[in-house]
């Protein structure tokens, strides 16, 4: 009865007469040509000012600023309780529709922050863009046509490591909208799903620091071990370590790492890394050097998502750790902090589906007992599951020439994951793994900004990415898909039997 009151009030809501959209592409692009040439700069200041979660204040700033003098908007800064969120909301009543009716609502989400050392290097800039010119553009269309409609957009802080949509939705941030619209950039253009992810982070206490790095590479050897074994439960999953020193966040990937090496010579170092370092390792390369405490071995290569599931720098520091361990001359020490008595080892768990969360941080404690008596754990991220029927309205809108003639797929690899996997709450069937129902709709396609021919591309967080995400060709990627969501955004708004369809999904409670 609930699921009937609630798809029957979402239809009541959309207008009964449908308005004519026929030139709705043209006039979006109209309005684009205003819109965009005052937003894309906010995106390109916050690029080159990249802030860390909870910390975006710039970003907040420049962006509130900007719609409390456009003055349309109603703006909220430090909204929900987070200081660097703040929300945009605007609605339109056509004539016969009074202030107190309640029209049909979609909100759009926008991040904006950057990574540790690395600046926007999964190009959140882009998603703020995105954000801010979808509902901009679908508000001018909407005011055009005279539909009735609300339309919010939530600034949602730290995305990458504490889940802020998390704490916007434990404060009701998106109870007004059930459709939110986010797209990502990245290397290449997918609807997918994204994996569910969970930092489990191993501490080594010791009397000595040779000790500690000891201990801590003994757990990177058994995580290596065990993330090659294939004996990790679940769909696709994964366990990569990040070592906690120097400039480290959870969800980075060290593209530098530093083992110190003593007992043994510069040329002995140097041979047994040889002997390691083969075409396994894709762009990996090394220096070995001596320093007041023996031999210092820095080994460089992809960092980020590019080198999890490829042998990156921490692994051959590990398997050079793994060959010299056994010899009772050798030890170890972290070059630049060889004080420390006290270190962290973060081992990054990804998974497809949520419910085999648990069961994969178990298979880690199991097998890592007596390592360390330290784990503790931060807050999940969810899997989000493809939302049914909107990838197909957006894939026939690219294919035409107003949006670039473009070829999109579904995809069903999760190449990532997202805090707004806290929004939709995705209820999967245990034993299928079909997509039973969500909390709400979210449709978050991944699409690429990389140019075409083009020699600057690389993955998320890698370094290399930030500089992608700078580009003139970056931005106006996501202007062509935001134009593109804000005509989707339309049609559901005006279309009762296509927002029917794109909330069935919704969860009966």
């Amino acid at each position: 009865m609930v699921r009937l009151i609630r798809t029957a009030l979402a239809v009541l809501l959309v207008p009964a007469q449908a308005v004519d959209l026929s030139n709705l592409a043209a006039i979006l692009k109209d309005i684009s040509a205003v819109q965009y040439p005052q937003l894309q700069p906010l995106a390109a200041d916050i690029w080159k000012h990249p802030e860390v979660g909870l910390s975006e204040h710039h970003a907040h700033d420049i962006v509130v600023k900007h719609f409390q003098h456009e003055g349309i908007w109603r703006v909220t800064p430090h909204s929900y309780g987070m200081d660097t969120a703040w929300t945009l909301d605007w609605e339109h009543h056509p004539a016969g529709w009074t202030p107190a009716q309640r029209v049909p609502t979609i909100g759009f989400l926008a991040e904006y922050d950057g990574l540790v050392g690395i600046g926007h290097a999964c190009g959140h800039n882009h998603i703020l863009l995105n954000g801010i010119l979808a509902a901009t553009m679908a508000r001018d269309a909407i005011l055009k046509l005279d539909i009735p409609a609300r339309i919010i957009v939530q600034g949602t802080p730290d995305e990458e490591n504490t889940a802020g949509k998390y704490t916007l939705q434990q404060a009701g941030a998106f109870k007004s909208a059930d459709v939110w619209f986010i797209a990502h950039p990245t290397n290449a253009n997918a609807v997918q799903p994204m994996n569910s992810r969970l930092n489990a982070v191993y501490r080594f206490v010791a009397k000595t620091h040779e000790d500690a790095v000891r201990s801590a590479y003994n757990l990177l050897v058994k995580v290596r071990d065990l993330a090659t074994g294939g004996g990790i439960p679940g769909t696709s999953s994964s366990a990569t370590c990040i070592e906690d020193v120097g400039m480290f966040a959870s969800n980075i990937v060290q593209s530098a790492i530093s083992l110190g090496i003593s007992g043994m010579t510069l040329a002995d170092v140097n041979t047994t890394v040889a002997s390691i370092l083969d075409k396994t390792y894709p762009n990996v390369t090394y220096t070995v050097s001596k320093d007041n405490h023996g031999v210092n071995l820095t080994a460089f290569g992809p960092g980020g998502h590019a080198s999890e599931s490829t042998k990156g720098p921490l692994v051959l520091t590990t398997e050079v750790f793994r060959k010299l361990s056994a010899q009772s001359d050798t030890g170890f020490y972290l070059p630049g902090n060889t004080s420390a008595l006290e270190l962290d080892i973060t081992v990054d768990l990804r998974t497809r589906y949520t419910q085999d969360l648990d069961s994969v941080l178990s298979y880690l404690k199991d097998n890592t007992k007596g390592l360390t008596d330290s784990i503790t754990t931060d807050l999940p991220y969810p899997s989000l599951e493809i939302t049914p029927y909107l990838p197909d309205m957006l894939i026939d809108l690219l294919k035409t020439p107003d949006y670039g003639s473009q070829n999109w797929s579904v995809s069903t690899f999760a190449p990532a994951s997202t805090d707004a996997s806290w929004l939709q709450n995705a209820v999967v069937d245990p034993t299928t793994k079909a997509f039973l129902s969500a909390d709400k709709v979210v449709f978050h396609p991944n699409f690429g900004i990389c140019e075409v021919g083009g020699t600057l591309c690389a993955f998320n967080h890698e370094p290399t990415f930030a500089k992608v995400a700078g580009t003139d060709y970056s931005y106006s990627r996501t202007e062509i898909i935001a134009r593109a969501l804000a005509h989707m955004a339309i049609e559901l708004l005006n279309d009762k039997e296509k927002y029917g369809k794109a909330t069935a999904i919704l969860k009966k409670t």
